[in-house]
């Protein structure tokens, strides 16, 4: 070999504990600048959409009432009690369409953590999820009734 130097070449090894520490190092590194990264943000939302208590309760709505008052004179309509629930505090965080029937709402009722559901799903005690578009969700009593509430994404600054 030309130029051979043995101590040159036993200069160059590296030790185990300056291996290690190296890969410390360089780990203690990229965590902190991961946690930089997540800490300098470019979206100046809340995590939190809405804060709870801030929205009004939705009123109770009697169908028969509702009915009258837009000129429906039937028996039928005029016999019904049926009261619409409200919905205390619910927010739409998000949608999953594949097809119409297979499309799901994330909702949050009551600022509690949010769940998902299905088209046909029964949201809350008297609303069904009825359907779901790319930017809102709408609820009704049955899957035919009219839509009672529709809650929509927050728009985006």
């Amino acid at each position: 070999m030309l130029h051979d130097n043995a101590t040159m070449s036993q200069n160059l090894k590296i030790s185990p504990v300056t291996l290690l520490t190296t890969v410390v190092w360089a780990a203690l590194g990229a965590s902190a600048v991961a946690w930089g990264l997540a800490m300098w943000s470019q979206d100046p939302r809340p995590l939190a959409n809405t804060v709870a208590g801030t929205e009004p309760a939705l009123p109770q709505v009697q169908a028969a009432g509702m009915a009258k008052m837009l000129g429906d004179t039937s028996a039928a309509s005029l016999s019904q009690t049926t009261s619409v629930p409200a919905a205390t505090n619910m927010n739409l965080v998000g949608v999953a369409i594949k097809q119409q029937r297979n499309a799901f709402a994330v909702i949050s009722i009551d600022s509690q953590p949010p769940q998902p559901f299905q088209v046909g799903a029964t949201v809350s005690p008297g609303l069904v999820l009825q359907a779901v578009t790319p930017n809102q969700a709408r609820l009704g009593e049955t899957m035919k009734s009219p839509t009672l509430i529709t809650l929509e994404l927050p728009k985006l600054p």
